[in-house]
């Protein structure tokens, strides 16, 4: 009777618990969520550039997207861009950190409502713009003061060009405080966004030219 050896037998060997596996499952998973969101959500105000178009809704911020410019539906151009916002800090303000950029007629902020770390675009709206306040340089005819719009005219038929342009509310109530630094001003008149789009206010320091 021959002797066949005994089939060998595997010897389970306890492996230890480890967390790192999960927490490495975790991380990937993470990043594979992150890249997908910024697929499906391209746009943050903090990686768009002065000159580049959106579409969207602004009162829906997640309806806004970037957009190519030219296209139809691009509604809006970044027109200025600032760092370091806070959403209630504009609200108070009513976006009067847009004022430098003439054309804005709306904004967009991304970020926290308390705290200096959000990012505030300046928008020019490409479908309804708003009404546009003069710029140095600008001529206006000789009712400028009794004008309710502020049309530029030819300069060598006008009655007004304008010298500077300067934001202040003291001139409501005491207009010496205002065009102080361009002593050939002969008229001072305030102009006042009308219709929709950012409130927007300037005192114009005028030559009369005839």
């Amino acid at each position: 009777m021959e002797n066949y050896p005994a089939p060998a037998v595997e010897q389970m060997v306890p492996r230890k618990k480890t967390w790192l596996r999960p927490v490495i499952r975790l991380a990937i998973f993470g990043v594979i969520a992150l890249v997908a969101f910024l697929v499906a959500n391209p746009f943050t105000a903090s990686s768009t550039e002065v000159g580049a178009c959106l579409k969207g809704d602004t009162n829906n911020a997640e309806s806004v997207e970037k957009a190519e410019c030219g296209q139809p539906d691009a509604n809006f151009k970044v027109v200025g861009k600032q760092e370091n916002k806070s959403e209630i800090g504009l609200k108070l303000s009513g976006g009067s950190e847009c004022d430098d950029y003439p054309t804005t007629d709306a904004y967009f902020f991304q970020g926290k409502k308390t705290g200096s770390d959000g990012t505030l675009l300046c928008l020019e709206d490409l479908k309804n713009p708003g009404e546009r306040p003069p710029v140095v340089g600008d001529c206006l005819p000789d009712d400028v003061v009794k004008a309710k719009k502020l049309t530029k005219v030819d300069c060598g038929t006008a009655g007004y060009k304008v010298l500077a342009i300067e934001k202040s509310t003291a001139y409501l109530v005491d207009d010496s405080t205002v065009c102080t630094q361009v002593p050939s001003t002969d008229e001072k008149i305030a102009w006042q966004r009308s219709g929709g789009g950012l409130p927007q206010s300037r005192v114009l320091c005028l030559d009369k030219l005839k």
